[in-house]
């Protein structure tokens, strides 16, 4: 595995579905079991895409965040659209970029 920033790289393009304890899929906005992580999940994968009831994407928000550090995930692949880093770390000072999961080389 390719050493990166992200918290959550072995979830990185799996179709692991996270739930809850009932076992329920998990949606929306969740507190890490640390109490500090925010994390952000669209049908059980770490997804900060948020959409408008006619299904438009309207924001597109990091599926982790804790003190300094913010990951974009869509579909449990860390990801960001625009040329912006998908994960920042070290107090936002450190970035990667990746697209659709895949690690890009350096900034495009």
């Amino acid at each position: 595995m390719e050493k990166t920033l992200s918290l959550y790289q072995k979830l990185n393009g799996t179709d692991f579905r996270q739930t809850d304890e009932n076992g329920n899929i998990l949606n929306g906005t969740r507190i890490g079991e640390d109490g500090k992580t925010i994390l952000r999940f669209r049908d059980g994968l770490l997804d900060g895409d948020v959409f408008n009831s006619n299904g438009k994407l309207i924001v597109t928000k990091p599926a982790v965040e804790c003190g300094g550090h913010q990951e974009y995930w869509r579909h449990n692949k860390l990801h960001r659209d625009g040329g912006l880093p998908a994960v920042l770390s070290n107090g936002l000072k450190d970035k990667e970029w990746w697209i659709d999961g895949v690690r890009q080389s350096e900034e495009p």
